[in-house]
């Protein structure tokens, strides 16, 4: 059975998705989501992080602007959840759950400024911002008030609920002295109540996602079996190839992006 394409925000006529022209790019838009879901488990086994990009790339180029960013965090919270249970005994709650508080405020607020965003601008902030988070420095800020997490919690969940990808929480959580595992296990569970958030948020809002429960549930699958390939590929890859192709594949996307924009 082929996967709908179309998904409605509810009354908001500006911002209605529109339908795919085929049968035909239905069925493509299901492999293509379904092949960078195990891409990106893939990549987040293998080399740690880039799996949220991927994603964000490959549903760029098959779906509708304005799907794009309630797919992304469906698609990613898979891979976030078995993190958060695999690494649960290295949570750090003391970060976790202030960022969680900061998180539900800014979802509330930005789920509803989302469907009245236009999706040129919509498809235009996600370029600039997959453009800025593969090709500038990373930034190194490290926070001066005594209670940050609710802010960042908010900063973070703001600009992702609006625009797919944050990246506030992982410039300031590697400057904490928490060590890898604290910090993976610490990201993931922030990450999986964030994502729990902007669903519900998206769908109160009125996304539809019945149109594409069977991508949802065919990418489950297929993540669980990138990470276990990532996992056997892990030091028979270089490190400097994958860099550049994963590069090259980001820039052209967002190109793409904001020539749909402008």
């Amino acid at each position: 059975m082929s996967l709908r394409a179309a998904a409605r925000l509810r009354g908001n006529p500006g911002t209605n998705m529109e339908l795919f022209a085929s049968l035909g790019e239905l069925d493509r838009a299901l492999y293509v989501i379904v092949f960078g879901s195990f891409a990106a488990a893939f990549t987040n086994a293998a080399f740690a992080n880039g799996g949220a990009l991927i994603i964000l790339g490959v549903t760029s180029t098959v779906l509708p602007v304005s799907a794009i960013v309630p797919l992304h965090s469906t698609l990613l919270i898979v891979s976030t959840t078995s993190r958060a249970i695999v690494f649960r005994e290295y949570i750090d709650w003391r970060i976790a759950v202030p960022f969680l508080a900061g998180s539900i405020i800014a979802v509330a607020i930005a789920a509803r400024l989302y469907v009245e965003i236009p999706e040129k601008a919509i498809a235009g902030a996600i370029g600039i911002i997959m453009l800025a988070a593969i090709w500038l420095p990373a930034i190194s800020w490290r926070p001066r008030i005594r209670h940050p997490w609710a802010i960042v919690g908010f900063m973070h969940s703001f600009v992702s609920t609006l625009f797919a990808y944050g990246a506030v929480l992982h410039a300031i959580i590697l400057h904490t002295g928490l060590n890898r595992r604290q910090i993976v296990a610490t990201m993931a569970v922030a990450l999986t109540g964030m994502g729990v958030f902007k669903i519900a948020g998206y769908a109160l809002n009125g996304f539809d996602y019945t149109p594409y429960l069977l991508t949802i549930g065919l990418s489950v699958l297929v993540a669980f079996l990138g990470t276990l390939v990532g996992k056997l590929v892990i030091d028979r890859i270089s490190e400097t190839v994958f860099r550049t192709v994963f590069r090259l594949f980001v820039t052209a996307t967002a190109i793409r992006l904001l020539y749909l924009a402008f």
